[in-house]
């Protein structure tokens, strides 16, 4: 039976208190996980639950960690669909009287499978995944909280090398791709306050400096990757 995990009085953790990274084994996917601030949780019961939630489109795990005085550092993720996941560290109490009761959480972030899911500077503000799609090559999605994923048909090898050299995804999915997403942005009553939207504004800014942000859906779409393709691409 699942349990319910009640979400009062909860603390807020710093996203750098913990580390979170996905390790790919034949046939399995692992999860590690590693306290990194450990101060942060010095004032929770030794009992209290360490769990991650994984969510991504209608998929949703709960991996078990341990507890705090007991912490694991390695769980296997059960559902191998996962691709780029938003990630929460939860910690909830064990005793009797407040069963399930969430006592912290952290914020949520996008998970990546190479590891470096922190650095989105260096990563990219769009995500490539490999997706089973067929007969589609590629299907756009633009998530709430996370940033949006292109998923590949996982029959191309190697999406992200395809998503930047392919010429017919280049010059003709990519702009209707960043099209789609300023379109999304411009629909916001307070795009700035959504931590991906405020990013590829900011991107935005660099690619076409004085425009209106009634002009940069358009223009976006048109120009593509001329500038800033490390920002953009993974």
């Amino acid at each position: 039976m699942r349990r319910r995990i009640r979400l009062t009085g909860r603390k807020q953790l710093a996203r750098s208190s913990v580390a979170v990274k996905i390790a790919e084994l034949p046939g399995k996917r692992l999860l590690t996980l590693s306290l990194a601030e450990p101060q942060a949780y010095r004032h929770f019961p030794p009992d209290a639950r360490i769990a991650v939630r994984l969510h991504e489109n209608k998929l949703v795990e709960i991996v078990d960690f341990g507890t705090i005085g007991s912490p694991k550092a390695v769980t296997e993720i059960q559902n191998q669909a996962f691709a780029a996941p938003s990630c929460q560290l939860r910690i909830a109490a064990a005793g009797k009287e407040n069963q399930g009761l969430l006592l912290a959480s952290t914020d949520t972030w996008t998970l990546r499978a190479d590891n470096n899911q922190q650095d989105t500077a260096t990563k990219g503000i769009l995500l490539f995944q490999p997706a089973a799609i067929q007969p589609r090559a590629w299907k756009l999605d633009i998530r709430e909280n996370e940033y949006p994923i292109v998923y590949i048909d996982e029959r191309i090898p190697d999406p992200r090398t395809w998503a930047r050299t392919d010429p017919v995804f280049l010059n003709s999915a990519l702009p209707a791709i960043l099209f789609q997403v300023f379109d999304d942005i411009l629909d916001q009553t307070a795009p700035n306050d959504i931590d991906w939207m405020s990013d590829w504004i900011r991107w935005a800014d660099v690619l076409m400096p004085g425009k209106e942000a009634s002009d940069r859906r358009k223009i976006a779409g048109e120009k593509g990757l001329d500038r800033g393709r490390h920002r953009l691409l993974l």
